[in-house]
């Protein structure tokens, strides 16, 4: 929701609140000679009234015209005709397509999907991506546009004016740009690499090993450490 929307509706619903409860005081209560002395005698108490009663004014005349004029959202829309007869699809096989095509290739779920229908058979399609590994955003959603704009054009010709993808924080945290396997052998290794598809992702497989000449090495090193140390204690 855009932020003067809900400063709006902020404004409306504590106006509404604030005016109601204020003129309730004068009806209901005990105290309903003390609210009728306030709004008629304290000056800035009847201002302030007022300026909230206009905005709750304001709040309800737009609310009912949103109701009246606002366009609706079809369940259906048309994608052609043949000799004069329509050939519609519904908002919800949209949706179901559209989850197919996201999830196809299992590396990414669906998390929520909106689609908007015009008058004029214009479907705008918005989907909201949850990977279950930290992905490349960019090349990952390059390659999911393109692929939802042949999936929806399938079941909707060429009615779809635009596709947006939100990608969200993914199932499992990590480097984007590594995934180091930690485990022992090269099944681990093979086993890893079946289970997390490449596109988008970058993952190390391969064991870190030590050369074959690092442990004579490593005793050269050490010897002459020694040979140092007896040195010092000589002297």
């Amino acid at each position: 929701m855009a932020w003067y929307k809900r400063l709006f509706m902020f404004l409306f619903g504590l106006s509404g609140i604030l005016s109601l409860a204020a003129l309730s005081l004068v009806w209901v209560g005990p105290w309903t000679a003390t609210a009728r002395s306030l709004i008629l005698e304290v000056r800035w108490y009847f201002i302030a009234l007022e300026v909230l009663v206009c905005i709750t004014g304001v709040g309800l005349v737009i609310c009912l015209l949103v109701s009246l004029f606002a366009p609706r959202n079809p369940r259906d829309t048309v994608v052609a005709e043949v000799g004069g007869n329509k050939i519609t699809v519904t908002r919800t096989a949209i949706v179901s397509q559209t989850r197919h095509v996201v999830e196809a290739d299992g590396t990414c779920s669906v998390s929520n999907v909106r689609v908007r229908m015009g008058r004029r058979g214009n479907v705008r399609v918005h989907v909201k991506v949850v990977p279950h590994l930290p992905v490349n955003v960019l090349d990952r959603g390059a390659i999911l546009h393109s692929e939802l704009e042949q999936g929806l054009s399938k079941i909707c010709g060429d009615c779809v004016r635009s596709i947006g993808i939100t990608f969200t924080e993914p199932e499992q945290s990590g480097s984007l740009s590594t995934y180091v396997d930690t485990g022992e052998g090269d099944s681990s290794s093979s086993e890893a690499q079946s289970s997390y598809p490449e596109d988008g992702i970058t993952i190390a497989m391969t064991d870190v090993q030590r050369p074959e000449s690092e442990p004579e090495t490593d005793a050269l090193e050490q010897q002459a450490a020694d040979d140092q140390a007896n040195a010092s204690e000589e002297v």
